[in-house]
């Protein structure tokens, strides 16, 4: 007996989590609340077994979901073990199911077998879709995703009609590709699981034998699980009759945190796994260890919105006060500039990599990323890319560039066959060479040369000549928005995103176009107004967000679902507001809406000793300024817990005051005293003093006077025009942008 493991387990784990590990028989569902210690249950539970309750390694396996788990999980039993030689499987579902295959290949129809890659898959498909001349119709990705989603939903009882919900061509194209793929002897990854499942069903001593030997089953993240998973689980641990085999079975997840409905997750695997398992011991792990009490409180009001569920109620012996805040901005701007200030005014005590920023969607980032790179806060995106580094905007911005710059290659290169057209590798070698050989063409005179040799195919010619002329018809003095729409429908680049790319990162891209245009909108009210201006600027911004530091204390940004699994000091959930959170896809059933408030929940429970909730009253697409509605989620939180503060008509000395009142950190004396945030750039209120100001007057009214609107909140007069007595009109600059009003609908600031 390994004295360490017996301190672990009686003085490391609480009688909750003792209960999960030391109970040897039978079905286990354990119910493991946010940062309430699953891991170490499941590794205790291995360990135990092994070292107080005599059960040989092979007769145990865990699974869990990604190789990072695995590893974690394999390194800590193996610290309590000591020896490599005893570990147990644990291991993802794929990797063992591979590893039945590999021992039981004569029981296959093909022994030798390859497993494709998603790099073979896409060819076969790609080839698949071209000889049947369906690639107009649908991509090689989007059928990838749409027979991996079939799969992982089978039953392997569901005759045709599991195509029903689908167009004729994906059932045709499921059958050609499945028929090619047995002619390659090759499994993908989804097929994996599915043989194995075939194998239990159809070959009997293959199940009895199973059955015999592995005595003790553990899954991790069971909320995680799709059908056939589930499926594989029934089959390993029940015989033919379904009476159970195994010594136990313990399942560990919550559905609480079930996020992944959309990569196939079914939620129902874990709410009903005591119809499916009877005699279920049901353990629920409440305590955590990661959340000051406020905090867990206000995730467990959220969630008990949530109608099918296992109830439970997360505590911690952690306390804390005053720790959470709800803010409302006028605009994205200013939400993210209090952000910048927050986190400006906040590392003077705690390093900003014990932040983190979680949003709804991967568009939301870009003014946040513009906000900390005015301010110069280092800044790390988890699980995605840079706003101006993405793919889509690039794309867009290269066009753009191309059209100020003809000589600019690099723009040539990136754009000339996407969205593709059918101008291959050599082409651009020969679009090169003659570049090299003529350097000072333009791409426009370039292309026009090779359309006078006899060098270029005919089919390229059609191409060669769009191309030209879609920058021809282009009048470069136009506003960067006109520009930039024309290009995109000129190339129809949201079709080609739909295309090529999964529906569902096809919508993501096309998201982050339209915050492009929102962002050029902005800057044109901020004064560029022009294309080279624009340019520069997104290659300044470019350039401060992917220079290259050491620094390591970087504040992280991510969105709610690349939160899972992580904790920070501060969590910031932003865009709280309907459309965004929950999202406007979600809006269609029940069930949509309770994940998304599981997505709340999860960016909630992230948080160690601060939370901080955000949205705007105003956001601004293609120019048009748009009234938001406060998420559903606001009105669910508990007044008592939660205090709620407008900033709307703040001046950013305000906010500054605010935050460092409220994380009690002095600040230097008048350090933000001449700053007013009524929009980008930000305003000397000196401006407006009686030495400073513009003399210029039309009766009462001043150029560059702060005035109050009623619904556009606090701005400066740009413009005075009086067309009568009665009647004057100013012109604005608001945080949202600048409007023309009648003077008579303004008060003085």
């Amino acid at each position: 007996m390994n004295n360490n493991f017996e301190e672990f387990l009686y003085n490391q784990l609480n009688k909750q989590q003792q209960k999960a590990v030391t109970n040897k028989n039978g079905t286990i569902l354990v119910i493991a609340g946010a940062g309430s210690g699953k891991t170490r249950v499941i590794t205790a539970r291995i360990t135990h077994l092994i070292l107080n309750e005599n059960v040989e390694p092979h007769q145990l396996i865990a699974l869990t979901f990604t190789n990072k788990a695995a590893k974690e999980m394999r390194e800590r039993v193996s610290s309590f073990l000591g020896d490599t030689q005893l570990l147990p499987f644990v291991g993802t579902f794929h990797s063992y199911c591979l590893q039945i295959l590999k021992r039981n290949s004569h029981l296959l129809a093909h022994p030798t077998f390859s497993i494709f890659d998603a790099d073979d898959q896409h060819k076969l498909l790609t080839d698949i879709l071209k000889r049947s001349n369906s690639n107009q119709k649908i991509t090689p990705r989007n059928l990838a995703y749409t027979i991996s989603y079939i799969k992982n939903n089978l039953t392997l009882d569901e005759g045709s009609s599991v195509f029903d919900a689908y167009d004729p061509i994906v059932k045709e194209m499921f059958h050609v590709y499945e028929e090619e793929k047995r002619a390659c002897n090759a499994f993908d990854f989804d097929d994996l699981l599915l043989e194995v499942v075939r194998l239990f069903k159809n070959q009997p001593e293959f199940k009895k034998r199973f059955n015999n030997t592995v005595k003790h089953i553990l899954v991790d993240e069971y909320q995680d699980t799709n059908i056939v998973q589930h499926l594989l689980l029934n089959q390993m641990s029940k015989d033919k009759d379904g009476k159970q085999t195994a010594d136990s079975v313990c399942v560990v997840g919550d559905e609480d945190q079930s996020i992944y409905s959309w990569r196939g997750a079914t939620v129902e695997n874990i709410q009903n796994f005591e119809k499916d398992f009877l005699k279920t011991h049901v353990i629920k792990l409440e305590q955590n260890y990661r959340s000051a009490k406020p905090i867990l409180d206000v995730a467990n009001h959220i969630i008990s919105h949530n109608k099918n569920r296992h109830k439970k109620n997360l505590w911690s012996n952690k306390k804390g006060d005053n720790c959470i805040r709800f803010f409302t901005f006028s605009s994205e701007y200013q939400e993210g500039d209090f952000l910048s200030s927050f986190l400006e005014i906040s590392k003077e005590e705690h390093p900003l990599s014990s932040n983190a920023i979680l949003y709804r969607n991967h568009f939301q980032s870009r003014s946040i990323e513009e906000a900390l790179i005015k301010k110069s806060i280092p800044y790390k995106i988890i699980g995605g890319i840079q706003f101006y580094e993405r793919k889509e905007v690039k794309d867009l911005v290269a066009y753009m560039r191309i059209a100020v710059n003809p000589f600019d290659r690099v723009a040539f290169f990136r754009i000339i066959n996407c969205p593709p057209r059918k101008l291959g590798k050599k082409f651009e070698e020969m679009c090169l060479e003659m570049w090299q050989q003529e350097p000072f063409l333009t791409f426009e005179q370039i292309l026009q040369k090779l359309l006078l040799s006899n060098d270029l195919k005919k089919m390229y010619k059609s191409s060669v000549e769009k191309f030209i002329n879609l920058f021809k018809s282009i009048d470069r003095d136009a506003s960067p928005k006109q520009i930039a729409k024309e290009i995109l429908d000129k190339t129809d680049y949201f079709e080609y995103l739909f295309e090529h790319y999964e529906k569902t990162e096809a919508q993501q891209k096309v998201e982050n176009i339209n915050e492009l245009l929102k962002a050029i909108d902005f800057f044109e009210r901020d004064g560029i107004d022009n294309l080279s201006a624009f340019l520069d600027h997104v290659a300044l911004l470019q350039k401060q967000s992917t220079h290259k530091d050491d620094k390591k204390d970087k504040v992280q940004l991510m969105t709610l679902h690349a939160a899972k699994g992580l904790e920070f000091e501060t969590v910031m959930v932003v865009g709280l507001e309907e459309g965004i959170l929950p999202s406007t896809r979600s809006m269609e059933s029940q069930e949509a809406i309770e994940e998304e408030r599981r997505l709340f929940y999860v960016g909630i429970t992230r948080a160690k000793d601060r939370l901080i909730l955000t949205n705007s009253r105003y956001r601004t697409t293609y120019g048009q300024t748009t009234d938001q509605l406060p998420s559903r989620f606001l009105d669910e939180l508990p007044s008592k817990l939660v205090e709620n503060e407008s900033c709307v008509f703040k001046t950013s000395y305000e906010i500054n005051y605010t935050i460092s009142n409220w994380l009690n950190i002095p600040q230097p004396e008048n350090k933000f005293s001449k700053i007013v945030t009524f929009g980008r750039p930000t305003i000397n209120i000196n401006q407006f003093s009686k030495n400073n100001a513009a003399p210029s007057l039309t009766g009462a009214w001043k150029i560059n006077q702060p005035v109050k609107h009623t619904t556009f909140g606090m701005g400066l007069i740009k413009k005075v025009e009086k067309k009568s007595e009665s009647k004057t009109y100013l012109t604005i600059k608001f945080k949202i942008g600048q409007k023309k009003i009648d003077a008579k609908f303004i008060t003085k600031a």
